[in-house]
């Protein structure tokens, strides 16, 4: 595939993304496009079954059908609605649309998610119920899809960078405080990641900190992590990670040395910055500009 560009595939090359066609070929239109390692699919067709492999990547995938029914291997059919659907590298799902349909499909690398949520849900995830970020990210990749224009390689990166961000938004939003979703415990957690998003750039932000913001005593903040097998600590340095990341991807940002960079994202050492971008991305701040440069 041309780089920049919008293609339509067949099944084989649906294939490739773990998208297996079961039944009901006819009248099935894919559209994709890879603006770096993300990957966007465009889907429409009438009643189909399929089956889904989630592979290596994080799935955020917008669908709406006139009938939609879900089942693992061996399992009866269980009927769902339209809506987000969220899966983690790795699940296997067979879906069966009854009508017309039409899905709008991202896959996200595995470790530009870790950054932004420590697990995702074991289980394919739907919510029927939608909300303002995911209603906006599904409208940006529909526009992506929908036409031929090539992107050059400054907007390749730069629709990249929004899409990951994006995704994670969503993912903090959405599963950011599993296990026990919805509970008191997990809204808490809820509210601490989106606060150590939001402000890990300051390099005074702590857990202390974070515990003030959300009204909580450290220690039960830290029993709350603890329950998705993560820390206050731990969080804020993948965080920061992600933020220099960002920075040192980004060819505004190439007048920052490696300490400003480090700097910039809240980092008190270049030293610090170099353990973390190891620990989250196995890289180096050299590496990823060169591999940006290359």
């Amino acid at each position: 595939m041309e780089l920049g560009g919008v293609r339509a595939i067949s099944p084989r090359g649906l294939a490739e993304h773990g998208i297996h066609y079961l039944a009901g070929r006819a009248a099935l239109s894919v559209r994709e496009r890879t603006p770096g390692t993300v990957i966007l699919l465009a889907l429409r067709g009438t009643s189909t079954e399929f089956s889904i492999d989630t592979t290596a990547a994080a799935v955020l995938a917008f669908v709406k059908a006139e009938a939609l029914w879900s089942r693992n291997q061996g399992e009866p059919w269980l009927q769902i609605g339209s809506g987000l659907v969220i899966a983690a590298p790795g699940i296997v799902r067979t879906l069966r649309c009854q009508g017309s349909w039409r899905a709008a499909i991202t896959f996200v690398p595995r470790e530009a998610m870790a950054s932004f949520v420590p697990a995702l849900p074991p289980d394919m995830q739907i919510f029927p119920d939608r909300r303002l970020l995911d209603r906006a990210m599904q409208t940006f990749i529909e526009g992506l899809l929908s036409g031929d224009e090539r992107a050059t390689a400054i907007e390749r990166y730069a629709l990249e960078q929004l899409i990951v961000e994006m995704s994670g938004a969503i993912l903090l939003d959405r599963v950011g405080a599993a296990p026990g979703l919805g509970s008191p415990r997990a809204v808490l957690r809820d509210r601490a990641m989106a606060v150590i998003a939001q402000q890990c750039g300051d390099p005074s932000l702590t857990p202390s900190q974070v515990a003030r913001e959300v009204q909580s005593s450290l220690r039960q903040l830290q029993l709350v992590f603890a329950e998705a097998e993560n820390s206050v600590a731990d969080e804020i340095r993948r965080q920061r990670a992600r933020l220099a990341r960002t920075l040192l991807g980004d060819s505004r940002y190439d007048v920052l040395s490696i300490e400003q960079v480090a700097k910039r994202a809240g980092f008190q050492s270049p030293m610090s910055l170099r353990r973390a971008l190891a620990e989250a991305y196995k890289t180096t701040p050299r590496a990823l500009r060169a591999q940006r440069h290359a």
